[in-house]
């Protein structure tokens, strides 16, 4: 029963957003199309998307687009599932996300494309416990309350290490929780564990509000996705190639400049320094999705599909496009 429970709830934030979203597309808009004609490049991201805060705060994109005349919006989201909304009504034009989302959006007819790689990590997620807490493993958080956001990358993770571990859903009492929340959650014993991502678990460590208990090496391999409206892409290629570049180069930016860049990113994300500096020890920036990648959304794609949260399946290969990456 709670497995069912969970299981519409993620339905209603992954699906219930975008049903709405989706008759508002049918009526879309001259709005729309002045935009693509004016020539902006509406951008989603979240606090946690490092580079894409990087790049906002250095004037990356902003810079190469401004010698054509083309302006660059950056819109802040607590999380995937709004951009999501924000895609599929035409608000936005590319979005930073995790995977779980990006994949819900195809799955349940938004008409986009994952255009390129925005971050890849072995040690992205982690579940956390308290700092004093005896807990030695998974089993031992039997009947516990566990905080999770659901519909994101972690809940992913932490259904991955469930099966891992032959246990189930029903082994556990999990909760629906924000990443904000979660600290402040193991802080008040007001949880027994929380499973959440980078910069987030660096955060909880370096506070002393939590310590990992497990990681997702070997568990889940995330690999963040730059999800494009189909239709912004075939009107605007160029402005797709552009933003791809801008990520390359923020990323050499970021290597060469590693104090300025921390400092910027700590301000605008709100985020202290020094977990976001740990947090970006282990974070590849290669652009490129690699077939483990692949392999990594297509079983994702497999566990949404088995649990009734996506509307139509479809061909992982599909659902990417190489051709905007130089």
């Amino acid at each position: 029963m709670k497995k069912i429970i969970i299981g519409i709830l993620i339905a209603v934030i992954a699906i219930a957003g975008i049903k709405a979203a989706l008759s508002f597309q049918q009526k879309q808009t001259d709005q729309t199309a002045q935009s693509n004609n004016a020539r902006v490049i509406r951008i989603g991201y979240q606090a946690s998307s490092s580079l894409t805060v990087l790049e906002k705060t250095q004037k990356i994109l902003e810079n190469e687009l401004a010698k054509d005349n083309v302006k660059v919006e950056y819109r802040l989201f607590l999380a995937g599932p709004p951009m999501n909304e924000a895609l599929a009504s035409g608000q936005i034009d590319i979005a930073n996300m995790g995977p779980l989302p990006a994949i819900s959006a195809k799955g349940n007819g938004i008409n986009v494309k994952a255009i390129g790689r925005s971050y890849s990590d072995d040690y992205y997620y982690s579940l956390l416990i308290r700092p004093d807490s005896d807990i030695s493993s998974l089993a031992d958080l039997k009947g516990k309350k566990i905080g999770v956001q659901l519909g994101s990358g972690a809940y992913v993770f932490f259904l991955f290490l469930l099966d891992q571990n032959h246990l189930s859903l029903d082994d556990f009492n999990v909760v629906n929780m924000t990443t904000s929340d979660q600290k402040s959650a193991l802080q008040n014993n007001n949880v027994d564990a929380v499973v959440t991502w980078q910069p987030f678990v660096a955060d909880i460590e370096l506070d002393n509000a939590g310590k990992t208990l497990i990681n997702s090496k070997g568990v889940i391999k995330t690999a963040g996705v730059y999800l494009m409206r189909t239709e912004f892409g075939e009107k605007n290629p160029d402005l797709v190639k552009k933003f791809l570049k801008a990520h390359e180069d923020t990323a050499a930016y970021l290597k060469d400049h590693p104090d300025e860049s921390l400092k910027a990113m700590a301000e605008d994300s709100k985020i202290p320094e020094l977990p976001l500096q740990k947090s970006l020890q282990t974070i590849d920036w290669d652009i490129n999705f690699t077939q483990d990648d692949l392999n990594t959304f297509t079983k994702i794609k497999d566990l949404m599909k088995n649990q009734g949260n996506i509307k139509k399946d479809f061909d992982i290969n599909d659902f990417i496009d190489k051709s905007f990456i130089n």
